[in-house]
């Protein structure tokens, strides 16, 4: 029983020195959503990595760790959906864990959201003292069967973001429960699931904007009861359509160099880890492999590249592309509704000639119909049924914005925002009405300050 107790207690001060009972890398970055399952779903489509890490290469038992990874977020619902498989093996303990997550944003303002993750599953572990290098041959311990367990596991995690501000923290086996086995002699031996506590903070710069090149510090620290605190201090140079290069300092343990590249849909990363602690003659060399893929186009970068084919670069503006990504044909309409202008006038020469068919005629050229479900408003819930009178449309929100707050100084207090769930497009309007004929006296009251000004129709 001693020798078994001394040989748990190595396990052990391996484990708190190095990995903390989690496992461990050094290229996280690229995929927040392995270490805080509050970042399940955050980017605009569906991603999947494979990562493989092999540690203190020519040791035997040296930590080995693979991860598979699939998240996404589900369209306007400040949902994000995802999986977690891994298998991590250290000498003569190994463990495999699945968990499924899920993520909801709460957004407080333009600027500011909170989001709360949880990941739920099971985490099998395995000892085999079969593997075990000793002098005593004749341990008894070292002919028991292997014995592994699975138990439940789950993680809870929550991030604040402020504009380019993250700050995360995360309880890894939350649960903190118990695994037990069996000695030879019948006796009970456990492996305690360590409460774990994990806090992270980053601020992204943007480096050259229009070619969104951002550079970004990440701090990260771990806790667990009886270890000491570990941190990294990570400082990565992000070019979004190229590939990145990271630098990640592991207190106590190493100095890792990471880099990778991004062609279309597909991404590829290296980590090499330089050691640093008095250790470093002694535990051979640590490489990471990062194989990423996103699943669907961006529907962002799909019209912008469009636009700078169609048209000079001097006249694309927010506004163009916002049109082009319309469902209907945006420059028909504008015809359409030059047209109608133009008829009207001819049409209003005077008071007493005026067709009885014109008002019904101009309604027909400044309408457009969709349904109330493909719109959402500010806070992200669906609008109501009714005519809306819209004065503008962006693609950028931050535009949007601005336009709505300049129409509230010069009077205009009901100007507000709502959203298509499909184009992306803002759209800014400045009264609802329930009938129709209401809305088009609405509509008479901005059209000389707003030619542009037209009805949206939401059954």
């Amino acid at each position: 029983m001693k020798k078994l107790t001394l040989t748990a207690a190595m396990i052990s001060a391996t484990v708190i020195a190095f990995a903390q009972q989690l496992p461990f890398s050094s290229q996280y970055y690229t995929n927040m959503f392995v270490i805080n399952p509050a970042y399940t779903g955050t980017g605009d489509n569906t991603n999947a990595f494979i990562t493989h890490r092999s540690q203190w290469t020519g040791i035997a038992g040296s930590p080995q760790t693979s991860y598979l990874t699939l998240d996404g977020p589900i369209e306007a619902k400040k949902i994000g959906l995802g999986m977690k498989l891994y298998s991590d093996a250290t000498d003569i303990t190994s463990r495999m864990g699945a968990f499924a997550n899920y993520s909801y944003r709460l957004k407080i303002n333009d600027d500011n959201s909170i989001l709360l993750g949880l990941s739920a599953g099971i985490l099998n572990n395995r000892i085999d003292f079969s593997k075990a290098v000793v002098r005593d041959t004749d341990d008894p311990f070292l002919f028991s069967k292997p014995q592994s367990k699975t138990v439940f596991s789950a993680d809870f995690g929550l991030a604040y973001i402020w504009k380019k501000l993250e700050v995360g923290f995360c309880i890894p086996q939350l649960i903190g429960n118990q695994i037990k086995y069996q000695t030879v002699n019948g006796d009970n031996s456990y492996f305690n699931l360590s409460r774990h506590y994990q806090g992270s903070v980053k601020y992204v710069f943007d480096i050259i904007k229009e070619k969104e090149i951002t550079a970004y510090p990440l701090i990260m620290l771990r806790a667990a009861e009886g270890a000491p605190v570990q941190y990294d201090i990570n400082a990565v140079l992000d070019w979004k359509k190229i590939g990145w290069f990271g630098i990640t300092y592991h207190s106590n343990y190493a100095m890792a160099l990471s880099a990778g590249v991004r062609y279309k849909n597909l991404s590829v990363g290296y980590a090499y880890d330089i050691g640093v602690s008095k250790f470093k003659s002694y535990m051979g060399s640590s490489s990471e492999f990062l194989l990423g893929y996103v699943f669907g186009t961006n529907k962002k970068e799909l019209i912008e590249n469009t636009v700078q084919k169609e048209e000079p670069k001097n006249v694309v503006t927010d506004s163009t592309i916002a049109k082009l990504k319309e469902k209907s044909d945006a420059n028909e309409f504008k015809i359409e509704l030059l047209t109608s202008e133009v008829q009207q006038l001819q049409s209003t020469v005077s008071a007493n000639s005026t067709p009885k068919n014109a008002d019904q005629h101009l309604t027909e050229n400044l309408m457009r119909t969709s349904e109330a479900d493909e719109f959402m408003d500010e806070d992200g819930k669906p609008l109501v049924p009714g005519f809306y009178i819209v004065i503008g449309s962006y693609n950028n929100k931050e535009n949007a914005n601005k336009f709505k707050q300049a129409n509230i100084i010069k009077g205009y207090t009901r100007t507000q925002i709502f959203q298509n769930n499909f184009t992306k497009v803002f759209y800014v309007f400045v009264s609802i009405s329930e009938k129709k004929e209401d809305a088009l006296n609405e509509l008479k009251k901005y059209k000389i300050g707003y030619p542009d000004v037209w009805i949206q129709q939401l059954k």
